[in-house]
C-alpha cells in the first residue's frame, strides 16, 4: 500500500519544459486498480506535449495531469468488485481508457471508443509513482518479461505489432520503415522476427546504426536524392511488398508509397499535422492499399507476448538511456534531440 498520502509525478507545462513535482494519491472506485509504478517511459507523442506551446495546454486543461501513458508495475490496491488483477500482480497498463460498453470496448477496442479518455489528457498519466486506472486495462506481464520489457511492450513494441500485422510481414516480403525512433525500431526487431528483408530509413546516422544493430538488412539516408531507387533495389528489385512511416512527415509519407511494389501495402502509423498522401499514379496504377494503424487493441496482447518471446525478439536493444523520475529535464532534453533510442524512468 502507498506509505503516504502524495506521490511523485512529472508534469509538462509545455513551452519545452517538464516540472517534477507531485499528486494527490488516489483511492481505486468500484472497478479499478491502483498501479505502483515500476517502469516508464518517454513516448514520441509525450513530445508534442512537450513542444506545445503552454498557452494551449493550459486551455485545453492538460498541464494538471501527470504526463505519459506508458507503464508497467505492481497492482497495489483494487476497489469493490475487481476479480482481476489482485494485489501483487505484475501487469502492463493499457494507455487507453474506453467506456467499457460500447461496441469497440465490447471488442477490446477501446482506441475507437467515441468517449474514450487518455492518460494525461484526462487524467493522470504513467510518469507518476501510482496510476489509477480501470482494472479492464490491466494486461498481464508473464514472470519471464521484466519491468523494462513491460515499459517497451506497453506502447512502442505494441504499436509496431499492431501495424506489422496489417503489412502481413513474411520472409517473401520486403518490409521499407521509414522513421526509426523506437516505433520504428520496434517494427524492425518484429519485422525481422516474421521472416521479413527490412529496409530502414532515417536522416540520422545515430538512429541508423541503432537499426543496424536490430536486425536491419540496409539502412539509408532518407535525404538521398536516389532513395526510393536504392529502397527497390535493396528489397530485391521490385520495390517493398510494404512500407512503414512511423515519422509523421509529409515526404516520408510520399517516399514509403513511392517505394512500394505494385499492390504493395502502406501502413501510416506516424501522427503528424500536414497534409499526408496526395492521390498519386503510383496508387492507381500500382493498386497500392493505404492503411492506418492506431496503437494495438488490447486483443492483440497475448499475440504479442508469444511473437516476442518465441522469437527471442531482443527489444532491449533500442533502450539507450536509463533516468529516475527526478532527472525528467534532463531525460526530456535528450529525447527532444530525436538521437537518443528508448529512455525510460526507473520507479522501483
Amino acid at each position: 500500500m502507498a506509505a503516504d498520502s502524495r506521490m511523485t509525478c512529472v508534469r509538462c507545462p509545455g513551452d519545452l519544459r517538464v516540472e517534477v513535482g507531485s499528486a494527490e494519491i488516489a483511492q481505486p472506485g468500484p472497478g479499478e486498480m491502483r498501479v505502483r509504478t515500476m517502469m516508464s517511459a518517454i513516448c514520441g507523442s509525450d513530445l508534442h506535449h512537450y513542444r506545445t506551446p503552454a498557452a494551449t495546454r493550459d486551455e485545453n486543461g492538460f498541464s494538471q495531469w501527470a504526463l505519459g501513458h506508458e507503464n508497467t508495475g505492481i497492482v497495489d490496491a483494487v476497489g469493490p468488485g475487481v476479480g482481476y488483477p489482485a494485489v501483487g500482480d505484475r501487469v502492463v497498463v493499457y494507455g487507453i481508457v474506453g467506456c467499457g460498453h460500447c461496441v469497440h470496448c465490447r471488442r477490446g477496442e477501446d482506441v475507437f471508443c467515441a468517449n474514450a479518455e487518455h492518460f494525461s489528457r484526462h487524467r493522470h498519466g504513467t510518469n507518476a509513482a501510482y496510476l489509477l486506472a480501470p482494472a479492464r486495462n490491466a494486461m498481464p506481464l508473464p514472470d519471464d518479461f521484466d519491468w523494462e520489457m513491460g515499459a517497451l511492450l506497453s506502447c512502442n513494441v505494441g504499436t509496431a505489432y499492431g501495424a506489422l500485422r496489417k503489412t502481413e510481414a513474411s520472409g517473401d516480403r520486403p518490409l521499407a520503415v521509414f522513421g526509426l525512433g523506437p516505433v520504428g525500431l520496434s517494427c524492425v526487431m518484429l519485422g525481422r522476427a516474421l521472416g521479413a528483408t527490412v529496409i530502414g530509413v532515417d536522416p540520422v546516422a545515430e538512429r541508423r546504426a541503432m537499426a543496424l544493430r536490430c536486425g536491419a538488412e540496409a539502412v539509408l539516408d532518407s535525404s538521398d536524392p536516389d532513395l526510393i531507387a536504392r529502397i527497390v533495389k535493396a528489397a530485391g528489385g521490385e520495390g517493398a511488398a510494404a512500407s512503414i512511416d512511423t515519422s509523421g512527415q509529409p515526404t516520408a509519407r510520399g517516399a514509403a508509397v513511392d517505394a512500394l511494389r505494385t499492390q504493395g501495402t502502406y501502413v501510416e502509423v506516424g501522427v503528424g499535422h500536414d497534409p499526408t498522401i496526395r492521390p498519386s499514379q503510383q496508387i492507381i496504377f500500382g493498386e497500392v492499399i493505404l492503411r492506418g494503424s492506431w496503437i494495438y487493441k488490447q486483443h492483440e496482447w497475448n499475440g504479442l507476448l508469444d511473437l516476442v518471446r518465441r522469437r527471442q525478439v531482443p527489444i532491449k536493444e533500442m533502450i539507450t538511456h536509463r533516468f529516475r523520475p527526478e532527472d525528467a529535464v534532463e531525460a526530456f532534453e535528450l529525447a527532444n534531440g530525436a538521437t537518443a533510442g528508448k529512455i525510460l524512468f526507473d520507479w522501483s
